[in-house]
């Protein structure tokens, strides 16, 4: 085996632990995320993780293939490792670029607005998680004529007192932070697990026409 094979061969274990590692991470990430989303984002979530788990299981191919040097292996992982990368490359340039924070959250709370003004408290998960009250504020309890539930208040306790505070401010923005801050995770190791796979790939396909050229030589 020539030097120039045994340096992409290094490079090719080297693009694969860095493909499990992201691809460990990117499960990780969605499915924290998975938990919170809405309903509309779900597919998408769901999509990052599935490519994050085939990216993990294909670098076995890619280890394989450089370890034994096995040609139909090594093709065999840069042929899929590359539908990976075209999948990836969609999700990022195409799905998650469609997705509007700002929308998405209005849409979300002006649904369990609905659903509070008919006496289901649909309004509690956010205003729990999110310490928030209503929508825009406390106010919109007032202008509907609702009682202010308990999730919107914050009991602060001393050693002699406890009082209840309502939370000040709306959930439509702090609802749009947790998204720009989620799908900013997202988007990152997406971009990032994008940059790995087209590295491994240029590797893995070099190491193939290293392997077919020295078996081709071998037969001289």
């Amino acid at each position: 085996m020539g030097c120039a094979t045994a340096t992409i061969k290094y490079l090719v274990f080297i693009f694969n632990a860095l493909c499990a590692i992201l691809g460990i991470s990117v499960i990780v990430v969605n499915s924290i995320a998975l938990k919170d989303v809405a309903d509309e984002t779900r597919p998408i979530i769901i999509l990052f993780i599935v490519t994050g788990s085939i990216v993990f299981l294909i670098s076995f191919f890619g280890c394989c293939g450089a370890i034994k040097e096995n040609i139909c292996l090594t093709w065999m992982y840069a042929i899929v490792l590359l539908i990976i990368l075209i999948l990836s490359c969609v999700l990022c340039f195409v799905y998650l670029k469609r997705i509007d924070e700002q929308t998405l959250s209005r849409e979300q709370l002006n649904q369990a607005w609905d659903k509070q003004k008919n006496g289901t408290d649909a309004m509690s998960i956010y205003q729990t998680n999110l310490k928030c009250c209503g929508i825009n504020g406390p106010i919109d309890y007032t202008k509907a004529n609702i009682t202010i539930p308990q999730s919107c208040y914050v009991t602060n306790s001393t050693s002699t007192t406890s009082t209840h505070t309502v939370y000040p401010d709306g959930c439509l923005n702090k609802l749009i932070d947790f998204y720009e801050q989620a799908l900013k995770f997202v988007r990152v190791f997406g971009w990032i697990l994008i940059a790995v796979e087209a590295a491994a790939f240029v590797c893995a396909t070099i190491l193939g026409i290293n392997f077919n050229n020295e078996q081709r030589r071998s037969r001289y």
